[in-house]
């Protein structure tokens, strides 16, 4: 007989709290199907229709280990849920660090252009005053 997962997702909150996808504190219910009598899962208290449509769909088997105190079941689910964590905090970073490089990169060629823009500026100021110096040398020697 092959084990079927579901794909639920599922989140367990810091109290070790199992949440539905709705963020909803999931409860242990017991099936009673011929099949699975007895087994305990985890399902959303809304699970059930409302005028014909289907609130929450979430599932998920509760697995103990031998001495029961502990649920693999949530172990892992929590453990899936900090590597996924820290994986878009690294993406974050990650994307945060680039539009910095951005930011800078931009930054670092407006700095150029208004540099060049000063030099020239200097230059004509340079070219203007030696034309002026040479009129009114030009004029001081006409006199």
């Amino acid at each position: 007989m092959s084990k079927r997962r579901s794909s639920s997702a599922t989140s367990i909150n810091s109290g070790g709290v199992v949440l539905c996808e709705h963020n909803v504190p999931a409860v242990v219910k017991t099936s009673g199907t011929s099949t699975n009598p007895g087994r305990q899962f985890y399902g959303c208290p809304y699970w059930q229709n409302v005028d014909g449509k289907q609130k929450c769909r979430f599932f998920r088997w509760v697995e103990r280990i031998d001495d029961g105190n502990q649920d693999l079941e949530a172990i892992i689910i929590q453990l899936e849920d900090a590597l996924r964590l820290a994986e878009s905090k690294a993406e974050r970073r990650k994307n945060e660090k680039n539009a910095l490089i951005k930011d800078m990169v931009a930054q670092g060629r407006r700095l150029n252009d208004d540099i060049r823009a000063i030099r020239l500026m200097i230059g004509i100021v340079i070219v203007s005053n030696v034309f002026f110096l040479l009129f009114l040398w030009r004029n001081q020697t006409c006199l």
